[in-house]
């Protein structure tokens, strides 16, 4: 069945916090899970309601060498996570897991009832392809479960890349993630201007390609706020995108990530320039 991309700019994050622990039952030689949900711009979308059903992680022992998956306590939920955006975060797991393991691989099991809303207020329903019918399984960035720690892991959901339409005009939920330890990577975080522009934040290295919409600032109404974390270090290309039809240029600038520290892009804010300029 012929399917093909729409481009629904959308990343989401979901951060796995993980706080290892010894005591009494049920903390002794475990450690503990704790699941939120965070960050999900868009620019032609106003609600994202993901119907999450069930999450189980693969651990495995130091080695890697066998694991087994982990159901965790989770009773299913829909969540608009656009409302969760730079930084924002809800809770969804808090349990016990074996310590001493590490975390492999992450399974997310969608629901029938998730769906996108537009701005014009269209209502367009994602189904479940029967591939994904027992759930999706997202590779990590392996970390290790120690006890008396506290690790998170990130899961870096890329709606650009997960809704599909078919040649019948069907929307199909292919989810395209990344998943890393919150301590991986650097991160980068900037401003742009004007408002008016409605700009879109691309972010590309060598094929990885990321998306942020910026935010108002409640300090400052003439400029928004974008950033990105779990960034491999090297060279990023950064693409200020304008919405079409605002009359301003797109703009793209080159900046250098290290690992375990925040790029801070300069000038503060980045000001897209008119066409007509």
């Amino acid at each position: 069945m012929p399917i093909k991309l729409i481009r629904y700019i959308l990343p989401a994050l979901l951060i796995l916090t993980v706080e290892s622990c010894s005591g009494d039952d049920p903390s002794v030689n475990a450690s503990r899970l704790r699941l939120k949900l965070t960050d999900a711009p868009s620019t032609v979308i106003k609600e994202f309601h993901a119907d999450i059903r069930e999450i189980s992680v693969f651990l495995t022992d130091t080695t890697g060498q066998s694991g087994e998956w982990h159901p965790l306590r989770f009773s299913g939920k829909k969540y608009d996570i656009l409302k969760l955006r730079n930084g924002r975060t809800v809770q969804i797991v808090d349990q016990y897991i074996p310590a001493g393991t590490e975390l492999r691989q992450i399974r997310l099991k969608f629901g029938n009832e998730s769906y996108l809303k537009t701005n014009t207020d269209s209502t367009i329903p994602l189904h479940i392809p029967p591939a994904l019918q027992d759930g999706a399984v997202i590779d990590a960035v392996k970390m290790e479960l120690r006890l008396n720690t506290i690790s998170s892991m990130i899961i870096d959901l890329n709606a650009a890349h997960s809704v599909w339409k078919d040649a019948n005009g069907n929307n199909y939920l292919y989810p395209a993630a990344r998943a890393f330890p919150e301590t991986h990577g650097g991160k980068l975080r900037g401003y742009v201007a004007p408002l008016e522009a409605n700009p879109l934040v691309a972010l590309i290295q060598a094929g990885d390609t990321l998306f942020a919409t910026p935010e108002k600032e409640t300090t400052d109404a003439q400029m928004a706020m974008f950033q990105f974390i779990g960034l491999q270090e090297g060279e990023w290309k950064v693409y200020m995108k304008a919405e079409p039809g605002s009359g301003y240029r797109d703009t793209v600038i080159t900046t250098s990530v290290e690992t375990g520290k925040t790029v801070e892009m300069t000038p503060k804010p980045m000001r897209l320039r008119l066409v007509t300029e």
